[in-house]
């Protein structure tokens, strides 16, 4: 019998020891997802849901936009395009086809910038371009540049992030076909802050009429913006106080690989620019919000990169849990893609007139607290 109490008594212990390990580890998530120094402006009703539409799997991405045709790719069936016309929510699928499928292709991505659509893998390195339609594309860049991510701009220029072969450093730059191709690097762009490589990384994103292309590091609290040379027009730190990347590196194996430790302290996500505007996707609190808003919405902050300020901020809401992947403004709609479920939303055109003065209006006359359960 004392044997069986004293089992009871461990076993109810461990338990004890367990949820207190637990409900502590919880309570330590939530502290690094908050900053108690800013807050954030919400006003009412920037943007209003329109509809939500099934797509039928979470591997599709914004490919681009032509009129009001909307272009997903998917990384599983990387020849594959989901069509959708934004209005009238017709879909149908395409399949894009390559003179050749021999090639080493690791990671294929597709690009659309009408009246043109692009399928590159920077890894071999290769490029097949072709004409909206006709779904035929031909090879037109080949073992000229390496890259791991990259948007065409225009019909001869592709924005571009790549290792630069000197410094060993991720670098920004433009792939630009003349009577050859050309690659321009600016490796005065991404700043190294700890190894220039993990702790450089961020989104790249490119304006509707490929003239203004921008870069948001993922842990720390800045983003740039550019011409379409690559052109500095300006620095911008967030609301977010994260100056220095919080990340942990292990030592370099015997091929010289080097991973990350730990997981990363994520300042901001996925981002999209739209006039003189940038949004960006935090996944960290202010000081007054719910907290169960990180499990509701993804939070979107946006800034005026001209008149650098801050302007306001709004939620995108779950459907049912399923996280923001990725969106993209386009004219007056924000699309986004949240898991297998695409929503378009239209704005509020004063609210995203990129003037700089609805941070003022807001403030003043038209603000909802922190941390409002008020769907939109």
């Amino acid at each position: 019998m004392r044997k069986g109490k004293t089992a009871v008594k461990l076993l109810g212990t461990t338990s004890l020891g367990m949820g207190l390990v637990i409900v502590l580890f919880l309570s330590s998530e939530r502290l690094v997802h908050r900053n108690n120094v800013f807050t954030r402006r919400y006003p009412h009703h920037p943007i209003k849901k329109l509809y939500d539409l099934p797509i039928g799997f979470d591997s599709y991405y914004i490919a681009g936009v032509d009129n009001d045709i909307l272009f997903l790719g998917n990384t599983t069936a990387p020849l594959h395009l989901l069509r959708i016309n934004i209005k009238t929510r017709d879909t149908s699928h395409i399949n894009l086809n390559l003179p050749t499928r021999n090639l080493p292709f690791k990671a294929v991505t597709v690009q659309v910038y009408p009246p043109y659509f692009y399928v590159m893998d920077g890894t071999i390195p290769c490029i097949f371009k072709g004409i909206l339609g006709d779904w035929n594309a031909k090879l037109w860049m080949k073992d000229k540049a390496y890259f791991t991510k990259a948007f065409p701009l225009d019909t001869s220029k592709i924005y571009i992030n790549t290792i630069n072969s000197d410094t060993r450093l991720a670098t920004l730059g433009i792939l630009e076909k003349r009577w050859d191709f050309r690659v321009s690097l600016h490796p005065e762009i991404l700043e190294k802050q700890i190894d220039g490589m993990f702790d450089v990384d961020g989104t790249m994103v490119v304006s509707q009429d490929g003239k203004t292309l921008g870069f948001v590091y993922y842990y720390r609290n800045q983003f740039m913006v550019m011409d379409s040379m690559l052109g500095l027009l300006g620095r911008q730190e967030t609301i977010d106080t994260v100056k220095i990347a919080h990340i942990e590196l292990s030592r370099a194996n015997k091929k010289g690989q080097v991973k990350m430790k730990a997981p990363p302290l994520k300042i901001n996500h996925t981002a999209a620019l739209y006039n003189d505007l940038m949004l960006i996707s935090s996944p960290r609190l202010d000081k007054y919000e719910d907290p169960r808003m990180l499990d509701e919405a993804a939070i979107i902050d946006v800034y005026n990169w001209k008149e650098r300020t801050y302007d306001f901020s709004f939620y995108l809401y779950r459907i049912e849990q399923k996280k923001l992947k990725e969106f993209r403004v386009y004219d007056k709609y924000l699309l986004a893609l949240l898991g297998d479920m695409f929503s378009v939303y239209s704005l509020d055109e004063g609210q995203f007139n990129g003037t700089g003065q609805s941070a003022t209006r807001n403030e003043k006359n038209n603000e909802i607290p922190a941390g409002s359960r008020m769907k939109t």
